[in-house]
């Protein structure tokens, strides 16, 4: 057999094994129902309630969308196209959000509104969704948006303003110029909202993930929760069919020696304004929230601190350990996709990410339950295996993703050169490419650690009994604790993250400082 086809068959083998662990899984979901005997089962997944349901979850996620990459676009052009003191702070400040659980968000201001109004019966609907959602997922839209400002070539600018004042400048040039990271930042928004299952249901709100975990963990009605998680995987597939040419490239992180080229303003005459501006969002979003949650664990005769730190001292731990040995799982994984995807042409394993990244938590989980409860493979069900599938599943696409822009960044010349010098594949890989993606890799590495952390959808389907998790701990024991208790153990699950976050932003600062990276 010719030694190209023999390469060409080990370099699939990877690619096969990972289509055997998560996409067979999906596959097999969707024959399970087209083939369920249960007909009425199956018509009652369409029913004319599933899809006015359905309709429901789509508003409520598209309101957050446009929220959410309205307030994501605004930050992002006064962070990333303006000049003035302490953007960094705001920038990382800002950032947060997005790397704290939206069950802690939720927790947070069901205090809130207890706490101005003396009734939080508000924030029990839809509009606390909305709200919970937007503040959550703004700052993936600023960072999208204002990664793709600071790209936008300062000519197109400058000459812009010799014909036209500043503000139709930035509406005709400058907003058409980014139209493409506006969508990618609008339909990951809304991917996570529609995907997302902890807030929903903390908030009793009835949408579609929500009701497809009622009708498999609660009720055991499985062959419509079947039915209703295929008919949100076939809606998720027209998104990512709809959009793929975005969202192949989405740039999430990008890390880059290359400064900017766009033009950047002064605005000394308006900072205090913008300022302003700053300091307010941040208090909505991030300083109230912690103030709210502190308030409330005081609340009351007893101080429940103590409590729940005996109660969620061991998940802690637990949970630290998971989310470093699913995080390894998940850089090594997005490393091997992303470079097989950018250097070896090979798209299946992306692909593969892509379409696990894009399903919703509940029907991840749902499929992997079916996938692996048989007795043969008891050795991944019944353990913390099953946990780092599913962690694979939602969070390898954005580790791919980060990664491939580093390797993008690496001149093919570079490798070539080597070539030709007569230096073996492997040694070039060790030697050149991964001393240059060490930034990239370190930046994978927090994301998927901080996202594996906080995931609540996936791992209420799948986590093995027994093992204490703190998104769980805190989900599960809220139904029945004190509020002061909820709020105390979510205060630890906050001040746990972090922390974490600010241990790995001192050892990014020093490794990007390092090797030289912005």
């Amino acid at each position: 057999m010719d030694r190209a086809i023999v390469r060409h068959i080990i370099r699939m083998v990877p690619s096969l094994l990972l289509f055997l662990l998560l996409g067979l899984p999906l596959v097999l979901l969707l024959l399970q129902w087209l083939s369920g005997e249960d007909k009425s089962a199956l018509l009652s997944s369409i029913s004319r309630e599933t899809l006015v349901l359905v309709g429901k979850s789509l508003l409520i996620s598209g309101i957050v969308a446009l929220l959410a990459t309205f307030t994501g676009t605004v930050c992002g052009f006064i962070l990333y196209k303006l000049r003035f003191a302490f953007i960094g702070i705001y920038k990382v400040a800002l950032l947060l959000p997005l790397l704290i659980s939206p069950y802690i968000f939720a927790v947070a201001w069901k205090d809130g509104f207890f706490w101005l109004f003396g009734n939080n019966a508000a924030i029990y609907s839809d509009a606390g969704v909305i709200l919970v959602h937007t503040i959550v997922f703004f700052p993936l839209a600023m960072l999208i948006t204002g990664s793709a400002l600071s790209q936008v070539d300062a000519g197109y600018e400058e000459a812009g303003l010799m014909l036209m004042p500043f503000r139709k400048m930035v509406v005709k040039i400058v907003l058409p110029l980014i139209r493409p990271a506006l969508t990618i930042s609008f339909l990951l928004v809304l991917i996570f909202s529609l995907s997302d299952f902890s807030v929903p249901a903390f908030f009793g709100v009835r949408t579609f993930t929500t009701e497809i975990f009622t009708q498999f963990s609660a009720l055991y009605n499985f062959p419509l929760a079947i039915g209703q998680s295929v008919l949100l995987l076939f809606i998720c597939l027209l998104l990512m069919l709809a959009e793929a040419r975005y969202l192949s490239d989405a740039p999430f992180f990008s890390v880059s020696v290359k400064g900017g080229v766009s033009k950047k303003y002064n605005i000394q005459k308006r900072q205090a304004l913008f300022h302003a501006l700053l300091w307010l969002l941040l208090i909505m979003v991030l300083l109230m929230p912690v103030f709210m949650l502190g308030i409330q664990s005081l609340s009351g005769r007893t101080l429940f601190f103590r409590e729940a730190w005996i109660l969620m001292r061991p998940a802690a731990l637990q949970s630290v350990k998971l989310a470093l040995s699913g995080t390894l799982l998940l850089t090594s994984v997005g490393l091997w996709t992303a470079y097989a995807k950018d250097r070896m042409g090979n798209r299946l394993p992306n692909v593969l990410l892509l379409l696990t990244f894009i399903v919703p938590s509940t029907v991840l989980g749902i499929a992997l339950i079916r996938y692996y409860n048989l007795s043969a493979m008891n050795f991944i069900y019944g353990t913390t295996a099953i946990l780092l599938l599913a962690y694979l599943g939602k969070f390898g696409f954005i580790a791919s993703r980060i990664i491939g822009n580093g390797i993008r960044q690496i001149p093919v010349s570079l490798e070539e050169s080597a070539l030709v010098m007569g230096i073996p594949s492997w040694k070039i890989f060790v030697k050149i490419n991964l001393p240059l993606l060490v930034p990239s890799l370190f930046a994978a590495f927090v994301l998927s650690f901080i996202l594996s952390l906080g995931e609540l959808g996936v791992t209420m389907l799948v986590y093995p009994p027994g093992m204490e998790l703190m998104p769980v701990k805190t989900f599960t024991i809220s139904a029945n604790a004190p509020e002061a208790l909820t709020s105390s153990m979510t205060l630890i699950n906050l001040a746990v993250t972090i922390a974490l976050i600010a241990l790995f932003f001192v050892a990014g600062k020093w490794l990007f400082k390092r090797y030289q990276y912005a």
